[in-house]
Parts: C-alpha cells; structure tokens; sequence
C-alpha cells in the first residue's frame, strides 16, 4: 500500500496483481492465482465481485497462457488516457488564475487503524520544558561538562580563559608545559641567563657601596697648584683653538675672492719691476737698450696661445651623506647596512621594488573584460 501512495501523484495507470490460487503461502486478499476465476470457490469469488461493487475494474488475465495479458494494456491505456483527455479539458475551461490548482491533486492517506502515532519526545526534554515554563531550577547532570560561557557568568570579573585545560595528551601534566619561541631558527630560552636576577641584585649592591664609599663624588679639592696649572693650561688650549678657528674662517673669505692668472703674470712681469732687478744684480739698461727691448716686446709671439679665462671657484663644501651622519663610524655603519639589506630580503622574494612599494594590481581591466558579446573572439569592434 504505501508504494501505491507514493505513486498516487504520478500520471500513470497503477496495476495491482492477485494470485487467487494461495499457492505462495499468501492468502487470497494479498496474491494473484493461476486459475480461471470461474474455478475458484464462490466465497472467494464474493471477493472479486466486491471490488467491481466498489468502482475497481477486475481483468482476467494469465502470465502463463498469455491470456488478458494485452486486453489489460489496452484496458489500462484506454483508462489512462481518457484521464489525460478529461483533465486537458478541464484545464482549457478553467479560468487563468485556476490553472495551476486544476493540475495539482493532493493525495490523502486513509489511515489503517486507530492507533495514535505521536511524533517522539525524550524525556528529558520534555521535563526541561516544563521546568521553564515554571521557572524551576534546571538541574545538571554530573557527567555534563559545563560550558565555558557559563562559567564566565558565574565568575564574573574573576573569569580567566584557559585553552590548555581540554588538551587532549597522552601525559596531562604536559599541558601547561612552556612552548618553546624560536627566531631565526634559534630557541629564545638559550639567551636567556638564569640568574640574570641574582647578578642584577649583586650589582646593585655594589654600585650601593660605591655610592656610600664616596667614589662617585666631585673632586672639590682644586686649590692646590697642580690643579690650578691644569685648569689654566686648558683655558689657553680652548682659547687658541677659537683663535684658530677665527683666523680660518677668515681666511676662506679672503681666498673666495680669486685674482685672474693673467693679471697676476702682467703685474709680476712689470718693467719696473725688471729694472730694479737689474740694477740690484749690477747692470745698467739705458735708454737705448730699453727701446730695443720694448720693439722686441711689441712683436707677436709665434706659438700656442695661452687660454685665459674666468678662474674656477671654489665648489661650495658639502655636508656628509645622512647614513654617515647618523652613524659615524665605519665598521657600525657596515652592519647597519647589512641589517637594513637583510629586513628588505622578504620584499624582494614578492618581487616588490622597495618598502614604499604598495601597488595594488588590477586583475581584472575593464578594457579587456568589457563587452557584450559571448562568443568568439571579437568583444566590442
């Protein structure tokens, strides 16, 4: 019976079979036979005549002999599709809005006895709810592991989460043992000294007995001579390095102002200046003399010329680069450098051009992913 209610919803001739004979250990009610149905007892023919009564059509058929086997096809076939004509008819004179109720048909179980089957509720749950609705205190079972959410509310501000205490181990007293921190493949707890503490203490105590020891105390004693020479020697050092310190800024004022070569050869090579040279070594240049040099200074002189031209200045001093400045000395300077080139080396595995390097890369350009059409290669030309 169930299989023919699953099947009442399908449009399909259902054919139910009946042995009348009995000979498979089945009553009459439930098989078919492999007699004729005259045959059979009139007791068990009341049966059949029944059914007819009540609108079942009853067909003799046979599967040995092959009898009734293709008046039945028809028979079921006929029935069938007069069922489909009748409800395409009924469906055309249905209004539009009836149209999809005319094709539902809603198939209704008879029930097969008076027994109540109510759907199951444990009973826990039913002694639960009726402690709710009374407001009674729920009662928990022992062997329930109450929920850490619970235990925040009852504790309040005292609650403290503990992860490690559901740690499922093989030994339980290794749960809250310390998880090792490596950095670069070396285990913190190495570099950390034990007695760090202890020695910490004992400096403290010794740096204690300095202090009250007087070591650490000005030396007010300066009357004495030697005291006095060294103060006065370098007061005269810290004098003489200002002086110093003056006359050079003075002298690069006087040597920004730079003299042509060629006026400083003209003023070097003046005619009086030859002529005291002269006179000083012992030889007299008369006039005559003198007019013969100034013919032989007036002729053009074969040669190369000598280029004359503005002198170069002084290029202004510039300041350290700032990786100097920072750090002064070379060998800090060196490992600073390393460091810096060791931070950067998970940039360059992402293939990213340097820290400042924030590209956000478009995956999808809208000029190529634009277009209406769906097929072939052309999208939008």
């Amino acid at each position: 019976m169930q299989a023919v209610t699953a099947l009442a919803h399908l449009k399909a001739a259902i054919l139910f079979v009946m042995d009348i004979s009995e000979q498979c250990d089945r009553t009459i009610e439930e098989q078919v036979d492999i007699v004729r149905r005259a045959d059979i007892p009139s007791e068990k023919g009341a049966l059949l005549e029944k059914l007819e009564k009540e609108g079942v059509p009853v067909v003799e058929m046979s599967t040995v002999t092959q009898e009734g086997v293709i008046s039945l096809r028809d028979k079921a076939c006929d029935a069938l599709l007069a069922q489909r004509v009748e409800t395409k008819l009924q469906s055309k004179k249905a209004s539009v809005e009836d149209t999809v109720l005319n094709r539902i048909f809603v198939a209704y179980p008879t029930p097969r006895d008076d027994k109540v089957r109510a759907p199951y509720i444990p009973e826990p749950v039913k002694q639960r709810k009726q402690r709710m609705q009374t407001d009674e205190p729920i009662e928990r079972d022992e062997n329930t592991r109450r929920l850490e959410r619970e235990l925040e509310l009852e504790l309040e501000d005292d609650y403290i989460l503990d992860l490690k205490k559901h740690y499922m181990l093989k030994n339980p007293e290794e749960k809250y043992d310390v998880i090792p921190e490596i950095w670069e493949g070396h285990n913190l707890a190495d570099f950390v000294d034990v007695e760090i503490q202890k020695k910490l203490a004992d400096l403290l105590a010794e740096e204690e007995l300095r202090e009250k020891a007087g070591e650490y105390d000005p030396d007010l004693d300066s009357d004495d001579e030697e005291t006095k020479e060294k103060l006065e020697l370098a007061k005269q050092i810290r004098e003489k390095e200002k002086l110093l310190t003056l006359e050079n800024q003075i002298n690069k004022k006087k040597a920004g102002n730079h003299v042509s070569r060629l006026n400083v050869r003209k003023r070097e090579r003046s005619m009086s200046r030859l002529e005291e040279q002269m006179e000083e070594l012992g030889v007299q240049i008369d006039t005559k003399r003198m007019k013969n040099l100034q013919g032989q200074a007036q002729k053009p002189q074969l040669g190369k010329k000598i280029k004359v031209g503005r002198s170069p200045s002084l290029s202004a001093s510039r300041p350290p680069p700032r990786d100097e400045l920072g750090i002064p000395d070379k060998t800090k300077r060196m490992k600073a450098e390393k460091l810096r080139a060791k931070a950067l080396q998970h940039l360059k595995r992402e293939a990213r051009k340097g820290e400042a390097d924030r590209h956000v890369y478009d995956l999808k350009p809208k000029h190529l992913f634009s277009g209406k059409r769906k097929m072939g290669k052309t999208d939008r030309r």
